[in-house]
């Protein structure tokens, strides 16, 4: 079980941090600009657009946050005490948390007060650029997200193999006594 819950969970990781950084790059450019090359929306676009788009990034990511929860809950929980490993994947999970609060707390309610039609457009302006400096703080949990799930998995590869190691010479020392 931890084998395949490690997988999933690196996974994951990977895909949401890749998404998270797609997400910044493609959107936080067509909604800010990007200086001469893609002009910025204006508040009027971004009151109107932004929940419309939004419902394309939502599309994506939620089906891959969901499956990140349920995977680093899994890999930490199924994970055995006190090797190492767990640590690990409990960074990882506190991790994933701290963007979940970030998301809840800011991006969501953002998210609804939009659909809501609560901004005018030169509030909205400011509004995004939040949105999107929050959402690189978010990449940069789900980067570090990912590495310590790739790290964790790694150790718990090398235990699993330094441990299959010492049977097989224990299993040798045990033969040539006979």
């Amino acid at each position: 079980m931890p084998k395949r819950s490690y997988f999933m969970a690196v996974v994951a990781t990977g895909l949401f941090a890749g998404g998270g950084t797609m997400v910044g790059l493609s959107f936080g450019i067509v909604f800010l600009g990007l200086g001469n090359l893609v002009p910025a929306m204006s508040g009027e676009q971004l009151v109107e657009l932004f929940p419309k788009y939004w419902i394309a990034i939502a599309c994506t990511i939620i089906p891959v946050a969901l499956t990140k929860t349920i995977a680093l809950f899994t890999a930490t929980f199924t994970s055995p005490k006190g090797n190492g490993v767990r640590q690990l994947w409990v960074w990882a999970l506190c991790l994933w948390l701290m963007n979940c609060t970030i998301t809840v707390g800011y991006h969501l309610q953002v998210v609804i007060a939009s659909f809501q039609g609560k901004y005018s457009p030169e509030e909205m302006v400011g509004t995004i650029q939040m949105w999107i400096a929050l959402h690189w703080v978010r990449v940069a949990l789900a980067l570090a997200s990912f590495v310590f799930a790739i790290m964790a998995t790694l150790r718990a590869a090398i235990k699993n193999i330094t441990r299959q190691r010492r049977t097989e010479q224990l299993s040798i020392q045990q033969g040539t006594q006979l």
